[in-house]
């Protein structure tokens, strides 16, 4: 199972509607949580499951407001990294591995209004991301290949989180 839920608020941290604060919680982290929960609780009687979630370089490290408006969108992406990594511990003796990809900047529908310039500031590969690249590391996470990874959270990010 893929959890890839993604919405996001930009606003001061001090301006930011609580409604806004939800709505981004209750999508990104409460949203993958009961999707964990009710796909998990298969997964624990069939003796096997893999699970990956969609996290975000945003989740790694606080940025300044220039570089990341969106305080809601990047406490949740921690969160559902946090989550990835408890979920791992607690349900490896059902034989279920919860990982998670944390992508960098891509052309969606989230980035779109910020100038491609200003996206690849601080990507030494100074490019956004292909599909193709989240692709295969999905494939990866979802394969025998993955038979010793529980509990990551991976960067595709072109360098930019280092």
């Amino acid at each position: 199972m893929v959890n890839n839920s993604g919405a996001t608020w930009g606003a001061d941290a001090e301006n930011m509607p609580l409604e806004a604060w939800k709505k981004v919680i209750d999508v990104n982290v409460t949203g993958t949580f009961l999707m964990s929960k009710t796909v998990g609780n298969h997964m624990i009687r069939r003796g096997y499951g893999k699970i990956i979630n969609i996290g975000s370089i945003a989740g790694l490290r606080g940025k300044s407001s220039d570089q990341l408006n969106a305080i809601g969108y990047s406490t949740s992406k921690a969160a559902v990294h946090h989550l990835t990594r408890d979920l791992a511990r607690k349900w490896v003796e059902y034989g279920i591995y919860v990982n998670a990809i944390a992508p960098g900047i891509y052309e969606t529908n989230m980035s779109k209004h910020a100038p491609k310039e200003r996206l690849v500031l601080g990507n030494p590969m100074k490019r956004t991301g292909d599909p193709e690249s989240l692709q295969a590391t999905a494939l990866l996470l979802a394969s025998e290949a993955c038979k010793f990874i529980t509990g990551q959270v991976i960067t595709v990010d072109g360098g930019a989180s280092l």
